[in-house]
């Protein structure tokens, strides 16, 4: 009797073994799956692009699968913390980065980057890298952006007498321009004072442009008004919009929308805005098609540094699989695919490598941004705070200085106070 109960509990264990051996095959040759949440999944020009590179992702790497998460952009924030808090996050992500780094959802990156060839690494300038670190960490790699840059009605420039091949290289001639571009019921122009963050991104471009900045060198202390080159770069721009001037009215509530409908309306002749606006611009107006052009933003000082908005993916913190996650953001973030995004879907790359690619090449406005964005400085700026910062306090300062002028000064000496605060609460 214990003989044959030894033997079929002998039987037994081999049969749970086998099943067991079986049971870790099958799950050895399961893919790994990562998903992919960011909100420009939903944009139809980029539809095409992020289905052929998941696809030739997954044909090079058998032993991975990618599943897009698509969200719609205005539930893509809530929807990202709602998983990190529970620890079910998406592998791979594109959100406000230092934000989500703070609050510990993301994955740092330095040994994923720090172990790539400098070959590799070299693509990415120091300044665009800025906006994917929080205390001195990579928390993403920059794969797509846009660029800003000056963009002109060539028929409207051309007709007011100016000459397209000269363009306006600082303050003075772009005012000079300015003047003869405006006139009783169309303007060069628009000053935008919106409630978005757009009036943050185009404001800084001329604090820039003036040698200023809105910040010190580690982003505790504001200096919009403290900084004498920032505050007479805010005056020159805000007081476009006064009577008699060069920009079209109701700026408080000119938006991007705003600024590309009259642009595409041809009621102003320049919009100061990233390359994305142009391919807009001419489906609202395809007889517009061909008669642009663009410039380096007019500037006071040489070297001037314009501004580039980036888009960086990262790991979260709860992906079961980094390193997987790791290989598909730097399949996404190849040369290919970086000239693909700019040539189909006008996003400009934040490598700094793709200049001489004859598909670029091909487009001299394309060309134009790519050669602007290798000097430009990367938006948004690295602090948990910002978002609240560019979306709500400086754009408060911008609204009240253009409905109160003379009271600029005190405004954004306020804007320096209040912001200040915010920078070293965290």
């Amino acid at each position: 009797m214990n003989v044959r109960i030894a033997g079929a509990t002998r039987l037994a264990l081999s049969l749970a073994v086998a099943a067991a051996l079986c049971s870790g095959a099958a799950r050895a040759a399961d893919p790994i799956v990562l998903q992919w949440q960011t909100a420009n999944l939903t944009e139809s020009q980029y539809e095409p692009i992020w289905k052929k590179t998941i696809a030739e992702f997954e044909a090079a790497n058998p032993g991975i699968k990618v599943e897009p998460v698509l969200v719609a952009r205005k539930d893509h924030w809530t929807k990202f913390v709602a998983a990190a808090q529970a620890k079910q996050a998406p592998c791979i992500v594109s959100v406000d980065l230092t934000t989500a780094a703070y609050n510990g959802y993301l994955l740092s990156l330095d040994k994923f980057w720090n172990a790539e060839p400098a070959s590799f690494r070299s693509a990415w300038n120091p300044d665009i890298l800025t906006a994917a670190k929080w205390k001195g960490q990579l928390y993403g790699l920059p794969i797509w952006g846009g660029t800003y840059g000056e963009i002109y009605n060539r028929d409207l420039v051309v007709k007011a007498g100016l000459d397209p091949a000269h363009p306006p290289k600082n303050f003075d001639e772009y005012i000079a321009w300015g003047r003869k571009l405006t006139g009783d019921d169309h303007w060069a122009m628009a000053v935008l004072g919106g409630k978005t963050d757009t009036t943050t991104r185009v404001l800084l471009t001329w604090i820039w442009a003036n040698g200023g900045e809105a910040f010190n060198a580690d982003m505790t202390e504001a200096t919009f008004a403290k900084n004498p080159k920032s505050l007479a770069a805010i005056k020159t721009y805000l007081g476009f919009a006064r009577k008699g001037g060069i920009a079209a009215p109701a700026p408080t509530t000119t938006n991007y929308l705003e600024q590309t409908n009259l642009f595409a309306q041809q009621k102003i002749a320049t919009m100061r805005n990233a390359y994305w606006s142009v391919a807009k611009v001419v489906g609202d107006n395809p007889a517009l098609k061909g008669k642009l052009f663009a410039t380096s933003n007019p500037a006071n000082v040489p070297d001037a540094p314009t501004l580039a908005t980036v888009t960086a993916s990262s790991i979260s913190a709860s992906c079961k699989y980094p390193e997987a996650a790791w290989k598909f953001i730097k399949f996404d973030a190849d040369r290919k695919w970086s000239i693909e995004r700019a040539v189909v879907a006008n996003w400009m790359p934040m490598r700094n490598d793709i200049a001489d690619a004859p598909e670029i090449k091909a487009d001299p406005m394309l060309a134009q941004f790519v050669a602007m964005g290798a000097h430009a400085r990367s938006y948004p700026l690295p602090h948990p705070a910002w978002a609240e910062i560019a979306a709500n306090d400086i754009v408060d300062a911008v609204q009240k200085a253009l409905l109160d002028p003379d009271k600029t000064d005190q405004i954004f000496r306020e804007l320096d106070a209040k912001v200040t605060k915010k920078l070293n609460d965290i």
